[in-house]
């Protein structure tokens, strides 16, 4: 009889390992095509906010916060005259019959003594209150001989005073969780004795220009070349935004030039956007990188313009990487609907875009079914905004002319001269 059995070991079952890849997307449409924003929501769900950590007011400006802030002291920190006169104790200007009491002492204190009773120190407006004193009685309210104070008129306590956080109480809110700080919030803060807050950082964005025609501005242009705009006019659109800005150009259209490039640079990123110069292998060259070292997502989006649209998740990191359409106009487009939403959203401010109403000067027309952005340019007749429509053979030009873009929605084909219209402000007014 064996003393044990020998157990049997179970053949080892390998479970398959599931590639990587991106969230279900939205659904498209009978032609293919993705809403505006369903496809927004989609980029927004990939992007998280970036994590805060504490800075100083100065170098915090602009970004967003992320706790309430409270009053750390009052404001004014200690009671101070509001008039000419003396400081004194209310309690020591009346007798215990309720007469007027026997004349003050006027004396010197120093800076922490206290008044003791039945004195009083003379004050001008803005003096701080010594320890003990809660009135001011005015000069019109006594005579001064010989170094006493004979009552006029007595005061209560508390008048002709300005009391010790009567401006802002410690402990007062001050800023909640979400608010940008601006130059205003920090003088609010530095005056409530705070001076550090805990904010998002700047995102990092990094603009990679490619293609092989493309030459920086200011370089000789060769036949078949031209200047590179698009990168310069997102790599300053995304600092309009609030962002850290890197622009870097590969001057080809070599998939492995442009993978170094790019891989080299998401160290540093927390957002890469492509730009191109417009022709069709400069972006097949981008989109063939992006499918080699990221999860991507491509698909027609119900837009004009900018309908082609191409995102993913790429290196180790999963960092975020949007590319633009090659032409001027759609990658300026396509920055302000979906660019701009990512940058904000890394900031943890608010995605929506600065939309007003307006009344259109001219009749506009559009196809159902997409959303056109058109350039546009807003003027204001006292409270009454007007746009027009911004049309010259310049792209750039067109461009540079405008002030918003003018957003005709799916569901409408035509606005008639009159008629108001939603407009996306390009500029802060």
């Amino acid at each position: 009889m064996a003393w044990f059995a020998r157990n049997k070991q179970e053949p080892v079952v390998e479970e398959p390992v599931e590639e990587p890849r991106l969230p279900d997307p939205p659904a498209v449409d009978a032609a293919g095509l993705r809403s505006v924003a369903d496809h927004t929501s989609y980029l927004l769900s990939l992007v998280e906010p970036l994590r805060p950590f504490g800075m100083t007011l100065l170098d915090a400006w602009d970004q967003v916060v992320c706790e309430d802030i409270d009053s750390m002291i009052n404001v004014p920190p200690n009671s101070t005259a509001k008039v000419e006169g003396y400081a004194v104790r209310a309690s020591d200007l009346l007798d215990d019959e309720g007469h007027l009491a026997e004349p003050l002492e006027l004396i010197e204190l120093g800076d922490t003594d206290r008044l003791p009773a039945g004195a009083a120190v003379a004050v001008v407006p803005g003096d701080v209150l010594p320890r003990g004193a809660n009135a001011v009685l005015p000069t019109t309210f006594g005579t001064l001989t010989e170094g006493r104070v004979r009552l006029v008129e007595k005061v209560a306590a508390g008048e002709y005073a300005r009391a010790a956080g009567e401006h802002l109480e410690a402990g007062t809110r001050l800023l909640s969780e979400g608010d940008t700080l601006d130059d205003r919030a920090i003088g609010l803060l530095a005056g409530a004795g705070i001076d550090k807050v805990m904010v998002r950082p700047r995102p990092r964005v990094v603009v990679v220009s490619s293609g092989e025609h493309l030459v920086d501005p200011g370089d000789e242009i060769g036949h078949g070349q031209s200047a590179d705009a698009n990168s310069f006019m997102i790599a300053a659109a995304a600092r309009a935004v609030g962002a850290t800005v890197f622009r870097v150009a590969v001057h080809s259209n070599d998939p492995a030039a442009i993978k170094q490039v790019v891989t080299d640079q998401l160290i540093r990123a927390d957002l890469v956007i492509s730009t191109t110069g417009g022709k069709r292998e400069d972006y097949e060259a981008v989109a063939a990188v992006m499918q080699d070292i990221g999860l991507v997502d491509s698909v027609n989006v119900a837009m004009s313009p900018g309908r082609m649209q191409t995102f993913g998740l790429i290196g180790e990191d999963r960092v975020p990487m949007l590319m633009l359409p090659g032409n001027p106009v759609s990658a300026y487009v396509t920055f302000q609907a979906f660019a701009r939403p990512m940058i904000r959203q890394l900031m943890g401010a608010g995605t929506s875009h600065r939309a007003v109403r307006a009344i259109a000067t001219q009749s506009l027309r559009s196809m159902l079914g997409q959303l056109h952005l058109l350039r546009g340019r807003v003027t204001s007749e006292g409270s009454v905004r007007q746009v027009a429509p911004v049309s010259m053979p310049h792209a750039l030009g067109e461009l540079a002319a405008s002030n918003a873009l003018i957003v005709v929605d799916e569901a409408v084909d035509s606005v008639r001269a009159g008629e108001a219209v939603k407009v996306w402000l390009l500029d802060e007014e």
